[in-house]
């Protein structure tokens, strides 16, 4: 009687190539040229508060990035004097906006869950978290009236 073979069982990771946060995705380190008026200059140095960390720090509360150590008051500030200026207003609503910065937050706090989780988990767990990014972007950028799926321009920002 002849030994049946044992099949090799091959798994194949469907999801890796959000393993890594796509290049389109992932923070930017960029040069800008800003116009930085006198009086915030004057400010600064009065204050010994560099103009580079405070935009960076703006930055970072306002996109409620696991980076940054900010508190909740903090980033709520930001937020409020991101919609009182109403930027990205009338294109979406102040409650879309709204709901898109709670989405951000939420994704926040989910991140602050994983310790302790074994290292296959925590795998799963970051490919999961790149693909809804990704996922949450697009949904909301095609809300807008544009041509679906061109979401190039996200380079340019």
């Amino acid at each position: 009687m002849k030994k049946k073979k044992n099949p090799k069982v091959v798994t194949v990771d469907m999801y890796h190539k959000y393993a890594e946060v796509d290049e389109m995705y992932s923070s930017k380190v960029r040069e800008v040229k800003l116009d930085i008026p006198s009086n915030f200059r004057m400010l600064c140095a009065i204050l010994d508060v560099k103009v580079e960390k405070l935009l960076n720090d703006f930055m970072w509360m306002l996109s409620y990035s696991h980076h940054n150590t900010a508190s909740n008051t903090q980033r709520k500030t930001a937020k409020k004097f991101f919609l009182a200026c109403k930027y990205g207003q009338p294109v979406y609503t102040k409650k879309q906006i709204n709901q898109m910065f709670d989405e951000l937050k939420a994704d926040r706090k989910i991140r602050k869950t994983i310790d302790g989780m074994d290292h296959e988990d925590m795998k799963l767990f970051w490919k999961s978290n790149h693909m809804y990014m990704q996922h949450w972007f697009r949904r909301w950028f095609n809300k807008r009236d544009r041509a679906k799926g061109d979401i190039s321009t996200l380079n340019e920002y």
